[in-house]
This record gives C-alpha cells, structure tokens and sequence, in this order.
C-alpha cells in the first residue's frame, strides 16, 4: 500500500474494530453492502476508511437483529427517515411473529402435557341433588374477583343467618362468561340454603337443577390461577371422552378456604 492510502485500516483492524468478522467482512464486499475504500491490486489486500464504521456498525446491529441481508440493503440505500420507519416495521413485525410462536407453543405444549393431565387428574361422576340457593351475579374483571367472591359470600352468610335460613351445602361459584383483565365476564356466587328468603339489591333466590356431573376435586396449589385452568380442560376432556357433551356452565365449589383450600370442579353433562 502506498502513502497515500496509509490512513486506511486493513482488513484485520477495521474487523477489530468494527466487530466483524473477516469472513462477514469479504460477504459484504461480495454483496456491495460493505465494499472496502481501497483494494491493493497487487496483494489483493482490503482496505477500509475510519468513517465506514458507522456502516459497519449498522449492518451488525441489523444482522444481530436477524434481519435479512435483502432488508439491509433497502435499508441502506433509503434515506434516514425511510430507514427509521422501516426498522420500526421490521421490529413490529418481529415481536407480533414472537407473540404468535409464544400463543403456538402454549397451545403445543397444553397438548404435549395432556397424556400426563389426564393421569395426574382424577375425574369422577357424581349425581347432585336439585338445591335452592342465594346468589349474587356481577360482571368482573380478573383483577376484582377475589373481591367478589368474598364479599358476595359473606353477604349471602349473613342473610341467610339473619332471616333464620339453614345453609345446606357448600359455596360455589358458576362463570357464565370469560373472565380476564380486559373485558368483565358474569360470575354468580351460590350458596345453598333452606328457608324463605326476602331479598333485595342483586341477591336472589333461585332453583339449581341437580343430575349428572363429571366431578374433579383439587387441593392447595391445585386450587390456584392459571393452574386451575387445567382442572377445567381435565373435566370437558373427560366429558367428552365418556361420548357426552358438557350441559351448562361448570360449578366452582368450595368445599374449605384458605390456607389448605379444597376446591371441586362439577360440570353437569348429558348426551350429544
């Protein structure tokens, strides 16, 4: 190299310092994406100016970025607002294609686990008696539901106790919509009671029919959310499995509270 290219990196410093390796390096003069200043006609040695760095650094984000060699190079040849936006595009693209991978693996990994929830959870059927009940029905988000459920209990105890009812069995709990943190879905909170009943407000008095129900009972941690949902998928796959399709919402019944709940899933089934 003569003088007058003496301010140029070689290949093995500009790939120090731009942390490329020197096999990317000589793909990208292949590629036009990163050509060297100067090329040494009689050695055939590559050299690089100190303001390509910047290039270089953009096209190794980019790449650790995953993104193709074809997009880089659209991004380089536009304008610095046009790159911008399309970085922006290319990351949405990316983290709605995780998010997509993420909801699969789920649902492939709820299937791969199947064999071991049918074995780990045992369902049963079981005949429930026809009960007159007090309930409470409010529209709730995931975030208020605790709160529903113990207020709506504690309110049904006591009406029951101080109109001189009997409470006949255990509280439950019946979804008749999806619950989550976005939309309020209906959760009716039941307590079985023999009496009569004046009721006001949001609490009434109602008939719940009994019959057939496939019945799984839960414990401790079993008990909590989201692991809980498993309990669920368990009972409509046993359900189904026996030639029966699931007849209404399935009850929550909560046998013991905290700190050692017991918790039972009954969802009533009939014939297809």
């Amino acid at each position: 190299m003569d003088t007058h290219h003496s301010h140029l990196l070689s290949i093995g410093a500009f790939a120090d310092v731009s942390r490329l390796s020197l096999k990317a390096l000589r793909l990208y003069d292949r590629l036009r994406l990163l050509p060297p200043a100067y090329v040494d006609s009689s050695s055939g040695y590559r050299y690089y100016r100190t303001d390509q760095l910047r290039q270089a650094k953009m096209i190794r984000l980019m790449r650790d970025m995953e993104m193709p060699l074809a997009k880089i190079r659209s991004v380089l040849a536009v304008t610095p607002q046009e790159a911008e936006d399309m970085v922006e595009f290319y990351t949405v693209s990316i983290e709605t294609r995780v998010e997509r991978i993420r909801r699969n693996c789920c649902d492939l990994l709820d299937l791969l686990k199947q064999e071991e929830r049918d074995m780990s959870f045992e369902v049963k059927s079981v005949q429930l008696p026809t009960q007159q009940v007090v309930s409470i029905t409010r529209s709730v988000k995931i975030d208020g539901l605790h709160a529903h459920i113990v207020g709506s209990k504690e309110t049904l105890y006591r009406l029951v106790e101080a109109q001189g009812g009997t409470v006949s069995g255990a509280p439950y709990g019946i979804f008749h919509g999806p619950v989550n943190s976005e939309d309020g879905g209906l959760m009716e909170v039941c307590l079985p009671a023999e009496g009569r009943f004046a009721v006001a407000g949001d609490v009434v008095v109602k008939e719940m029919a009994g019959g057939t129900f496939a019945s799984l009972t839960l414990r401790g941690e079993e008990t909590d959310f989201p692991a809980i949902l498993g309990a669920y998928d368990a009972v409509r796959e046993w359900v189904q499995k026996q030639g029966y399709d699931p007849v209404c919402a399935p009850r929550e019944i909560w046998h013991v509270g905290p700190p050692e709940p017991v918790m039972e899933i009954a969802w009533a089934y009939g014939p297809r």
